[in-house]
Parts: structure tokens; C-alpha cells; sequence
């Protein structure tokens, strides 16, 4: 039996157990079934200094048919576990959107029947209950989610055993970084340091400037809030090919939130900062300083929504954001209420971003 083969048993056993406990509770024991479950959220999202980041406390819920309230919940993630199970014995792959769908059907009698699922975030939360009670990542499940990162420069990928030479028509176009993280590997790295942006729209732009050709950089984006390949990826490059990497994003809150999930994580998936974050990542910019210090034009400048400050605000209060200069970075968006896109440099020409702002911020940080 092959490594994979091994893990993969390992992973089927880990579901069945569930089941099995269940069964155990209610025929052996005679006791109520209950689904131990640790926490995740803000009240159990701990700082670690020793890894700097952010990881999960010892919180745990129990879920289990004892209330009314409680009993939609624990089928959910029984009949979930049991989709997995399936998925994994006919070494099939599906996408979270796909889960839902496998596992659509309704309850009740006639006259009160309802949707088993309210909706697709019940069963996305359903998911994330059997990973961390098996303590395994969904991706070795084979559930993925729609790819959303994308990729250019000087990298070569394996997957599913084919080649993607990522270099090769890098200043036109950029490759999706594949979700299924089983089925890629890294083959060879040629660059000197690694750039994350936030927008798909800001990667286009530097990339057909020629950026990845004059500094020997490998451009990747999120396209937004990172998935999980993605965040994975910038790790691997960091952590296991010795490239810095630097992070872009807009200088607004949510721009920030976003940078820092590749540095620090987040409470959503504190569980899993250990495969997602990269500690060393260095969050260059866009700073709200850098609107004033650079003279973005008033009229490419955006008015602070209600929303932007109390995202601000609550930020402030995070423990793990007391650093200095993100409470001056947080303080100067909040007396401003002035908020700025990377795209704004464009107002100096579409070259301004990847030919000035960029190289600056980078021999700044002494990256080039």
C-alpha cells in the first residue's frame, strides 16, 4: 500500500469513527450521542507569540439531540460525514457548492415539509465541523472550493502530473492555482522574491508591464479574500523555496484584512493557521500614509462608508493588532475617513503602480 493509499485509508477511518460513536452512545452506552466540536470564533482565536500567529483555543461545543434547537445541527454534520465517506470510498471530488447539492433534500410531512439546508452556508459550517473532528483539512477530502488564485513568473508546476510552465506568456496571461492541493506539486522556482496583490485587476496590470521580467518576481492574487490554495501556495514558496514575499493591498480596512490574512490568519480558520499562514510575509502596502505621502489626487480618493469604520475600529481592538504601526496606519484612517484602491495610481499614468510605487515600497523594505 503507497503512502497515499495509507493516508487515505487513515482519513475513511477517521470518518467512520464518528459514525461509529454515535451508534456506540446510543445501542452500547445508552446515553445521548454528542459531537464534541472545538470552538472557532473571536472568543476562542488565541495569539501565538512563539509562532506569530493566530491559532485556536481550548473551547469546545457539544452538539448533540438533546434540544430541539440542536438536533437539525447534529444531523447535518452526521448526514455530511456520511457524504464524505461516500466521496472518499469512490475516490471521487466535488466542490463545497457540490456537497450541498449531494446532500439537498427535504424533511417534515406533507404539509410542513422544509429544506434539510437553509441554505449553503449551513452545510459549508457542516464541513468545517468534520474537519475538526477528524482534524484533517477538507482539501484531503477532496472537497475544494472554485479556484480563485491565479499565478505568473518564473515557477513550474506538476498537476495531476502534468507540467504548467508558469513563466511561459507571463506578461499576457496569468495560470489558476489548482485547489486540489494533492494533485500539485512545485517543480522549480527561478525567482528572486514573490509579490501577492490583492485584485486580479492590479495582478493584469503589473504583470503587463513587464514587472515579472525586470525583477525576476512571481506575481500571484487572492482575487479578493484568499482561498485556501492560494494562502498555501505563498506559504510553500516562503517556507519551503526560501522566497521573501510581499503583500499589496487597498488601503481600506477590508485591503488590510485581507493582507493580513496571509500574514497572521484569521479566526475563521484559526484551526488551519498552521497549513495557511506565512509568518514572514511583509505587508508593504497600501498603507493609508502612503495616500498623503505619494499626493493621491482628492478626486481618485473614496469618503469612508459607516461600515469602513466600524471595520476599523473593531480592528483596533483585536489583541493581536497592537502592534504600533497598524494602530497608526488604523488612527490616520479614522481622523481622515479617506480610503484609496491600488488601481488610483493609474491617475499618474498605467505605468505609475509597477514602474514607481512598487519599486519604491520594495527597495524600501530592501527586497530589490
Amino acid at each position: 500500500m503507497t503512502l497515499k493509499d495509507k493516508r487515505h485509508q487513515e482519513i475513511t477511518n477517521k470518518i467512520r469513527k464518528i459514525m461509529k460513536n454515535v451508534g456506540d452512545d446510543i445501542l452500547v452506552e445508552g446515553i445521548m450521542p454528542s459531537l464534541e466540536i472545538p470552538k472557532v470564533g473571536y472568543d476562542n482565536t488565541v495569539w501565538s507569540e512563539e509562532k506569530r500567529m493566530l491559532t485556536i483555543g481550548e473551547k469546545t461545543v457539544q452538539i448533540g439531540p438533546n434540544s430541539s434547537k440542536k438536533i437539525p445541527t447534529f444531523a447535518q454534520y452526521l448526514v455530511m460525514a456520511n457524504a464524505i465517506r461516500k466521496l472518499l470510498d469512490e475516490e471521487m471530488e466535488s466542490t463545497i457548492r457540490g456537497m450541498y447539492y449531494a446532500t439537498l433534500s427535504t424533511v417534515g410531512d406533507e404539509k410542513n415539509q422544509q429544506k434539510f439546508w437553509s441554505g449553503q452556508d449551513d452545510s459549508d459550517d457542516a464541513i468545517k465541523a468534520i474537519e475538526l473532528l477528524t482534524n484533517v483539512p477538507r482539501e484531503e477530502f477532496s472537497v475544494t472550493s472554485k479556484p480563485k488564485g491565479m499565478i505568473s513568473g518564473p515557477i513550474t508546476l506538476s498537476v495531476g502530473g502534468d507540467l504548467i510552465d508558469c513563466n511561459l506568456g507571463s506578461k499576457a496571461t496569468s495560470q489558476l492555482i489548482p485547489t486540489n492541493i494533492r494533485d500539485l506539486e512545485i517543480v522549480k522556482v527561478k525567482a528572486d522574491f514573490v509579490m501577492v496583490v490583492e485584485k486580479d485587476t492590479v495582478l493584469n496590470n503589473i504583470r503587463k508591464s513587464g514587472f515579472i521580467q525586470k525583477y525576476n518576481a512571481i506575481l500571484l492574487t487572492g482575487s479578493g479574500e484568499p482561498d485556501r490554495a492560494t494562502r498555501m501556495m505563498v506559504k510553500m514558496l516562503n517556507e519551503k523555496w526560501k522566497k521573501p514575499v510581499v503583500i499589496f493591498a487597498d488601503a481600506d480596512p477590508w485591503g488590510l484584512g485581507i493582507a493580513l490574512r496571509y500574514k497572521i490568519g484569521s479566526e475563521s480558520l484559526s484551526y488551519d493557521s498552521d497549513r495557511l499562514v506565512t509568518p514572514n510575509a511583509k505587508v508593504l502596502g497600501m498603507m493609508f500614509s502612503d495616500i498623503y505621502e505619494y499626493n493621491i489626487p482628492k478626486v481618485a480618493r473614496l469618503a469612508a462608508t459607516p461600515e469602513d469604520m466600524n471595520r476599523a475600529n473593531d480592528m483596533k481592538k483585536k489583541p493581536w493588532l497592537q502592534d504600533k504601526r497598524w494602530k497608526k496606519e488604523l488612527d490616520l484612517f479614522l481622523g481622515r475617513k479617506e480610503k484609496c484602491e491600488l488601481d488610483a495610481f493609474f491617475k499618474y499614468g498605467f505605468k505609475y503602480l509597477a514602474d514607481t510605487y512598487l519599486p519604491n515600497k520594495l527597495r524600501e523594505a530592501g527586497v530589490i
